[in-house]
C-alpha cells in the first residue's frame, strides 16, 4: 500500500482481529504506578512549600530591611532636627555689658594687671566677666570635641546628609570663634593672658562641677536620711498604736472576764439557793404536813 493511498481502518464490532484483546496487568506493574502517581504528588507538594518558604523569608528580609532605612533616616532626621542647634551662653553678652562699663569707668586695653589687683577694680571685674564667659563655653566645647571625630568618620563614609554636615560645620565654626575671640579679649584684659585662659577655665569647670555634684549627692544624703527618719517616726507611732490597742483589748478583755466571773458567781449562789430551798421542804424536817394545807 502506497502512502497516498494510505486510509486508516475503523475496528468493526465483533472484529477481533482489528482490535487486540486486553493484556491483564500484573499487581507490581500497579503498585509501581500508584506510588509513581504519589510520589509525584509529593514532589510538587514539597516545590510549593519551598517556593512558599523561599517567598516568605523574601517578604520578611524586605521588610526588615526597609524598617532598618525607616529607623536610620529618623536618626538621622533627629540628629539634623537637634544635633547641632547650639546657642552660645548668655555670659557672652554679660560680658560686653561690664566691659562697656569698665570703659566708662577709665579703664583702657592692655593696661596694668588686674589678677594681681586686690581691689574692685574695673580691669578686674573685666576679668572676672570673661573668667566666666569662658567658663559656660567649656560645656560646648567638650560637647563638639566629643562629636566631632563620629561626624567626620560619617562624611567619609557619605553616611550623613548634606544638611547634618553643614549645621555641624556651623556649630564647629562658631565654637570655634568663641575661642579666637575670648584669647582676644583676655589680651586686652591683661597681656599674655590669652595662653592660659582656657586650660584655666576648664579647671575650674571642673572643680564647679565637682563641687555642684558633691552638694547634689550631699542633698540627696540628706533626704534619704530625712526619709529614713521620717519611716522611722511612723514606724514608732504604728507601734505605739498597736500597743496601746493591745492594751486597749486587754483592758476590754479583763472588764469581759470579770463581767463573766460575777455573772457565773451568781448563778452559783442562784443554784445554792434552791438547794437549800428544796431542801427545807423535804418530809421529816419538823414541819407538820397539814401546817401547808
Amino acid at each position: 500500500m502506497s502512502a497516498e493511498s494510505a486510509e486508516y481502518e475503523v475496528p468493526v464490532e465483533g472484529d477481533r482481529t482489528s482490535v487486540p484483546d486486553a493484556v491483564p496487568m500484573d499487581d507490581s506493574e500497579a503498585d509501581t504506578d500508584v506510588f509513581n502517581s504519589t510520589s509525584g504528588q509529593f514532589s510538587f507538594t514539597l516545590f510549593l512549600a519551598i517556593l512558599i518558604l523561599i517567598g516568605g523569608c523574601a517578604v520578611y528580609l524586605t521588610i526588615k530591611k526597609q524598617k532598618e532605612e525607616d529607623k536610620k533616616f529618623a536618626f538621622f532626621a533627629e540628629m539634623e532636627n537637634s544635633q547641632f542647634n547650639i546657642t552660645l551662653p548668655p555670659a557672652i553678652d554679660e560680658y560686653y555689658v561690664v566691659k562697656q562699663k569698665s570703659i566708662d569707668d577709665g579703664w583702657e586695653p592692655g593696661q596694668g594687671e588686674p589678677s594681681k589687683e586686690k581691689t574692685e577694680t574695673p580691669g578686674r571685674r573685666l576679668g572676672q566677666a570673661l573668667m566666666k564667659r569662658a567658663i559656660a563655653t567649656i560645656p560646648l566645647i567638650q560637647y563638639m570635641q566629643k562629636e566631632a571625630q563620629g561626624m567626620y568618620r560619617l562624611h567619609q563614609k557619605n553616611m550623613c546628609s548634606l544638611q547634618q554636615w553643614k549645621q555641624f560645620q556651623t556649630a564647629e565654626s562658631m565654637v570655634s570663634g568663641e575661642l579666637e575671640e575670648v584669647k582676644a579679649e583676655a589680651d586686652e584684659v591683661e597681656p599674655g593672658w590669652s595662653q592660659q585662659i582656657w586650660a584655666q577655665a576648664a579647671k575650674y569647670h571642673q572643680l564647679l562641677s565637682e563641687r555642684a555634684k558633691a552638694t547634689e549627692a550631699q542633698q540627696k544624703q540628706q533626704k534619704a536620711s530625712m526619709q529614713t527618719q521620717q519611716m522611722k517616726i511612723e514606724l514608732e507611732r504604728k507601734q505605739i498604736a498597736e500597743k496601746q490597742a493591745a492594751k486597749s483589748n486587754t483592758i476590754e478583755d479583763e472588764a469581759r472576764q470579770e463581767i463573766l466571773a460575777e455573772k457565773a458567781a451568781k448563778e452559783l449562789t442562784r443554784e445554792e439557793e434552791n438547794k437549800s430551798a428544796k431542801k427545807s421542804f423535804k418530809p421529816g424536817n419538823g414541819v407538820k404536813k397539814g401546817f401547808l394545807k
